[in-house]
């Protein structure tokens, strides 16, 4: 069956975060409503193929007028067309000769969410979980899907047929493995406008049932008051090392919020007591030289560096993997071109020896990197890979939400993603005309109040 593509429809879901205890918040995101466009693809046949575009609130109309620009490119194509040449598909929006224009950001995040969409057609089509369909795929299939023109002074496609090629014999055991006990996965539990007494309660709860690694946000309004600042995150992380236990890990997340290099370094080694696994963003995210010093800056301190959340591409990605920037490797199922970049990023770690750790702190991102996890899990091995989880916004959110066992993340069983809402979340969230939809006037001024808001913050209340 082709499996003609007659529609494509953009959800606008926007949930009030900040309303509900601020969990989301961090250094530089002070109020977020976390939000999500979501293109449905609809097929003769019958199949619905999804992709998400993570956003946290004002900005989702634009990211849904984004995907839509891409209607033309997949109604009226068939997904055989997808099938057989993966790379070429996703090329063709990424390249095309006018809307590149636009570069990355908006549009770079509209192409992933068409494309991933695409692969959710494709698991459906086969009846089968994604991390099925992504584990399946021939080492020859897998360099079909990338792009190497800008790649190939660090990775070349013999190259990494070469690679895969070796690792096969391993990669029926490491599913195997996975199977009976997926990623480990660490808790983003310590949201800068969460009450530690909450902290505390979450932390205490998640250990007990088996996680054992912790994220908390660092650095919020550090520019403005650093002793302040220093002292909020030192009883943040006094709070979850007293709720959890010694074998926890402890790590950080500043958001792009601690400047330069040279601060970032200085400020963290304030925080060296807390024996942190890595500070993630610390600095802007495209500052590619400034990672690379941090991580040399802050190596006598055995702080390691995380980044990629906001890396738009896989040229960011080799740029920040081949200098030596990262000490691990933030992969966002919605931010760059969808499974075909996440291919070639992911190959470039293992390449060079970072461990992906992915980037799942918002609504439905789990759906999209968990099975990316499992992807680069069993090509490439366990050691050193984590995996975000957020305990909220799954159940009654997700017809499939996800399930995390023992710390560890279980393996799902639905065909695709698992991208499928609940018909009521939808119509209780949906924007504009959602009863409880987010406000982002309300959100505007909650910001502006919270402590360590910068002082342009006063153009937003």
């Amino acid at each position: 069956m082709k499996h003609k593509i007659v529609s494509l429809e953009v959800l606008d879901i926007r949930y009030p975060t900040v309303r509900l205890g601020m969990a989301g918040s961090d250094p530089r995101h002070l109020a977020p409503n976390y939000s999500c466009a979501i293109p449905i693809l609809r097929t003769d046949t019958g199949l619905e193929g999804r992709g998400l575009i993570f956003t946290i609130g004002d900005g989702t109309q634009i990211q849904v007028a984004a995907v839509e620009a891409l209607r033309r490119f997949v109604v009226g194509r068939s997904l055989d067309e997808f099938i057989d040449e993966p790379g070429l598909f996703a090329q063709a929006l990424t390249e095309h000769h006018q809307l590149r224009w636009l570069a990355l950001g908006t549009y770079r995040m509209a192409v992933g969410g068409i494309i991933n969409a695409m692969w959710d057609l494709w698991a459906k089509s086969e009846g089968v979980p994604m991390w099925r369909l992504l584990t399946s795929l021939p080492p020859a299939k897998i360099v079909q899907c990338i792009d190497f023109h800008h790649l190939r002074d660090a990775l070349t496609e013999d190259e990494l047929l070469e690679m895969l090629e070796r690792q096969v014999p391993q990669r029926a055991a490491n599913l195997e493995r996975l199977q009976q006990r997926g990623p480990k996965v660490y808790s983003t539990a310590g949201w800068s406008g969460r009450p530690l007494e909450e902290v505390s309660q979450l932390c205490r709860s998640l250990y007990q049932a088996g996680t054992r690694a912790f994220k908390a946000k660092v650095g919020r309004g550090q520019q403005y008051d650093r002793q302040r600042a220093l002292d909020e995150d030192r009883r943040m992380m006094n709070t979850i090392r007293e709720a959890t236990g010694p074998d926890a890990l402890l790590l950080t997340d500043s958001n792009q919020n601690l400047g330069d290099w040279k601060n970032a370094a200085a400020y963290m080694r304030e925080l060296a007591e807390f024996q942190i696994l890595f500070i993630e963003e610390a600095i802007a995210a495209n500052d590619v030289l400034g990672y690379i010093e941090l991580r040399k800056a802050l190596a006598p301190a055995g702080i390691g560096v995380a980044g990629g959340e906001q890396a738009p591409d896989a040229i960011t990605f080799k740029q920040l993997l081949a200098g030596g920037g990262l000490t691990h490797c933030q992969i966002d199922g919605a931010r760059v071109g969808g499974v075909n970049e996440l291919f070639a990023i992911v190959a470039m770690a293992a390449k060079y020896g970072v461990p992906v750790c992915p980037h799942s702190g918002g609504i439905g991102l789990g759906q999209l990197v968990g099975p990316m996890s499992v992807f680069d899990q069993a090509w490439f091995g366990s050691e050193g890979r984590l995996l975000e989880y957020l305990e909220f916004l799954q159940q009654g959110v997700f017809e499939h939400p996800l399930e995390v066992r023992d710390g560890h993340y279980v393996l799902g069983s639905a065909p695709g993603w698992g991208l499928e809402m609940k018909p009521d979340f939808v119509a209780r969230y949906r924007y504009p005309d959602g009863a409880d939809c987010a406000n982002s006037e309300e959100s505007d001024r909650v910001a502006a109040a919270q402590p360590g808001a910068p002082p342009y913050a006063k153009y937003w209340a």
